[in-house]
């Protein structure tokens, strides 16, 4: 399995336009002559497609895409078994979490959740949307091109805001409500949570020593969760650590009682349970190829 992060954009001599924390990619015609099986992001990537059509894979679904369609995923995905059209391109652009997080401190709660908490999302832009993304994606490469100058990094950020309100709005988030630009104390209590739960440096804690951290009580911190996701704390960090065992899974140099302890489980039985619970085949049945 191959593996997208900053080293791998520096090695593959693609027609990148890169900084340590951006990278910026919109020409598939040397992508079509490579032959990739999988390949695992480690970054968020927020990808438009201008022209043609494509069928890929991620995390064992399969979508079509068509031009003018919007793809975002967190870090961590794996995309597999991917095929496009002759006239295929798209824009590409992948960030690191650490960017992310800071970007987070200027940008509406909405957009930062979404980001963090959804594996990924695909929706459909309209020609004039298509349009402005390419423009977002010019300034952004001419930033990135340009000198360094006092103002450099605030403007790259500024950019990002505004291309990052304008996929918020593109992806149903367009009720007057949602225009605040400060957090209430639960939105920053959630937005704290994720960027933990997201941290690949950070253990999985329990819904009890997630509260602790942040001085509040359990059910306090549950009924955050629940109001803001429609999810149980419980049920967000489960679904992070069953996402996580499934890409350590088919990495076949690890054992799943390795697996196991980097998951945090006391042993390989108790983590077995709890994968079956979650997905209905036990670890090594998924490794095998077998699901529900």
């Amino acid at each position: 399995m191959e593996k997208l992060d900053f080293q791998a954009i520096v090695d593959s001599k693609l027609k990148f336009h890169w900084n340590d924390h951006i990278a910026i990619f919109n020409d598939f015609e040397e992508v079509r002559n490579r032959n990739i099986a999988e390949v695992l992001v480690e970054g968020f990537l927020v990808a438009v497609v201008t022209h043609g059509q494509a069928q890929i894979s991620v995390d064992d679904r399969t979508y079509q895409l068509t031009t003018g369609d919007v793809i975002t995923c967190k870090p961590r995905n794996i995309f597999e078994k991917s095929m496009m059209s002759m006239d295929f391109n798209a824009l590409l652009l992948f960030l690191s979490p650490e960017y992310v997080a800071q970007l987070s401190q200027m940008i509406r709660m909405e957009w930062t959740y979404s980001m963090f908490s959804t594996s990924h999302q695909i929706f459909h832009a309209d020609e004039l949307a298509v349009k402005r993304y390419r423009l977002y994606f010019d300034l952004l490469q001419n930033h990135l091109s340009c000198p360094d100058t006092p103002h450099k990094e605030l403007r790259l950020r500024l950019l990002f805001a505004s291309m990052a309100y304008d996929l918020h709005d593109l992806n149903k988030f367009q009720d007057e409500q949602l225009l605040r630009q400060t957090y209430s104390s639960g939105e920053n209590i959630l937005r704290q949570f994720m960027q933990h739960l997201h941290d690949p440096a950070q253990p999985y804690l329990n819904v009890n020593e997630y509260a602790s951290l942040f001085n509040i009580t359990p059910k306090y911190f549950s009924s955050v969760c629940k109001r803001l996701t429609g999810k149980t704390a419980n049920q967000l960090i489960s679904d992070e650590i069953v996402r996580s065992a499934q890409i350590s899974l088919r990495d076949s140099s690890k054992s799943v009682k390795q697996i196991a302890a980097l998951m945090g489980f006391k042993n390989q039985s108790h983590f077995g349970r709890f994968f079956r619970q979650q997905t209905g085949v036990s670890p090594q049945q998924y490794r095998e190829g077998k699901t529900i």
